[in-house]
């Protein structure tokens, strides 16, 4: 595709996408037992006549408004149909918790709620937290059909023309590792990820994706992509049917999808007990937290020729980098031993440095940044037009995520990573879950995929427990059979502390607790609240310092 056709926004993506095949189905939605469908033509006519309505109730460009509706064919035609007003979406996840959601709403101060009747009556209750709020939209199912989508754009309603680096939306992180923050998406950064999801994964107008993760699938429409919606609940992915999920996979013929590895495991496991390929799929992209290298090569078999892709990223850059199943399984020996997940090399127009790590904020001066050389351990630092215009209103958490290097900006992940000797990104976990002792720093991804490739566990947290900056490591283990008698966690745990030792045999490894649930993020089902895991159990092992030791 032509430089030109990436130089408007999402609307302009789609409008492209409704000439060359407007009677391609655009959205398939299965709700309730029944299914309902929209060709290309018929979403962007709904885009239309939302924005018409939105209009005509008050809004305008350069609004701010928040948006509580559930995942589906309405998130879709409002979001593009505020993008078409010149309007700010802000998305919030409301699986980061009450409060939470309610701290990101007080911070962005948006003037426009549009909400189903939960947070629309809510919104009274929490009068201080909407009270930058104008104008508040009912969401119902009734009014959706009937209004929003009903009402007749008139022919001189034309979509706003924004600049590149115009504010396109506000999207809040997870919060996994510190309060959730909104991050500012300029037209630009939609652009350079439409085109790096079409040049770098091959994808191609007219394939079909499985949307397991909805914002995402927000990108479908300026592709040229159906969305094949499932009956599931997106925010709780360990709740969905693997069944219903493998069933609709083979129903619309998908080709891709974009999951968490939760759902990249129930697919596998499906599939595996019931003795089912999936040939027809071109792709499968884990996303959201490292897989183990077993699920993502038996997840490859099942493919047959599909790729399983592992995209690096984050809210603020993405994608940044990837790695293919083929890359994981070369690797996976140097993966369990301790070397960190493989993450590839970086995508085309984006450069990743890796910056000495310190403790405390960069300058924007490039003359105090220091880059690692190859096999050194720092932070990861990403720069190109993927990668997002800070936090809004947040100038502090901006200038703290941001350095200045030989010219360009760079944002911090907040990942540790180094380069190997093949030049492939590797990525060794958190800068802020990394366990900093009198022996040197540990950092996660070293020891968690040695323990989870035991059969027995299903995940597992390395914490640290202690004095700052004289911690002690301390291992975190959810089994995957929870019935599992005394003298096999005993065994579990001989087996785990020597796998440890003989690995890392400095840090001296004595400490194996049990979790029921390790607690993980709401988005992907695989983020690991390591920190607060850590409060917990350096409160338990206080009272009892014999805590998790062996016996």
């Amino acid at each position: 595709m032509s430089q030109r056709s990436f130089s408007g926004n999402l609307i302009s993506l789609l409008t492209e996408t409704v000439k060359l095949t407007p009677d391609q189905t655009a959205i398939i939605e299965t709700r309730g037992g029944t299914e309902s469908s929209k060709n290309f033509q018929e979403l962007y006519k709904d885009v239309q006549n939302c924005a018409a309505y939105l209009n005509s109730k008050g809004l305008e460009a350069g609004d701010k408004v928040i948006l509580f509706v559930t995942p589906g064919y309405k998130l879709t035609i409002l979001v593009f149909a505020l993008i078409y007003l010149g309007a700010i979406p802000v998305i919030i996840d409301p699986g980061m918790g009450i409060r939470s959601v309610l701290s990101s709403i007080r911070s962005t101060l948006p003037n426009i709620l549009i909400g189903i009747p939960l947070v629309y009556w809510a919104s009274f209750g929490f009068w201080k937290t909407f009270k930058s709020v104008r104008k508040k939209i009912l969401v119902t199912e009734s009014l959706f059909d009937r209004e929003m989508t009903a009402q007749s754009a008139t022919n001189n309603f034309e979509q706003v023309s924004p600049q590149r680096d115009d504010l396109a939306a506000i999207v809040f992180t997870s919060g996994s590792t510190g309060p959730p923050k909104g991050v500012r998406y300029l037209h630009k950064n939609f652009n350079a990820q439409v085109h790096s999801l079409k040049e770098n994964f091959g994808i191609q107008r007219g394939e079909i994706d499985l949307a397991t993760l909805p914002v995402f699938s927000l990108f479908n429409p300026a592709l040229g992509i159906t969305t094949i919606l499932p009956e599931f609940n997106p925010r709780k992915p360990a709740a969905a049917n693997s069944e219903e999920i493998v069933h609709a996979i083979q129903k619309f013929k998908v080709t891709t999808a974009f999951a968490s590895p939760v759902i990249g495991r129930k697919i596998l496991e499906y599939c595996t007990l019931n003795k089912i390929n999936l040939p027809r799929m071109k792709r499968i992209f884990l996303a959201g937290a490292p897989s183990p290298p077993s699920l993502i090569e038996d997840l490859s078999k099942i493919l047959g020729n599909g790729i399983v892709y592992i995209p690096y990223g984050a809210t603020e850059a993405l994608p940044v980098a990837f790695s293919t199943s083929s890359q994981v399984i070369r690797n996976a020996k140097g993966v369990l031993s301790g070397g960190g997940s493989l993450l590839g090399q970086a995508i085309p127009k984006v450069s990743i440095k890796i910056f000495s790590s310190r403790l405390g904020g960069f300058s924007m001066s490039s003359l105090e940044v220091t880059e690692c050389k190859q096999g050194e351990v720092g932070e990861i630092c990403v720069s190109g037009d993927i990668v997002t215009d800070g936090y809004y209103r947040k100038p502090g958490a901006s200038f703290d995520a941001r350095l200045e290097f030989r010219g360009s900006i760079f944002h911090r992940m907040g990942d540790l990573g180094y380069f190997d000797n093949d030049h492939c990104l590797r990525f060794l976990g958190r800068k802020a879950e990394c366990l900093i002792t009198d022996k040197g720093p540990l950092e996660t991804e070293r020891c968690e995929p040695m323990i989870n490739a035991f059969p027995e566990v299903k995940r597992s947290a390395l914490i640290g427990v202690g004095p700052p900056r004289q911690q002690s490591p301390c291992i975190v283990v959810e089994l995957e059979n929870k019935e599992l008698n005394g003298n096999a966690k005993q065994s579990l745990r001989i087996k785990v502390l020597e796998a440890l030792n003989n690995s890392f045999p400095k840090f001296g490894f004595s400490r194996v607790v049990w979790e029921d649930k390790i607690p993980v993020d709401a988005r992907h089902n695989a983020k690991i609240h390591r920190l607060s895991l850590s409060k917990k159990w350096n409160l338990l092992i206080e009272r009892n310092p014999k805590f998790g030791c062996k016996v």
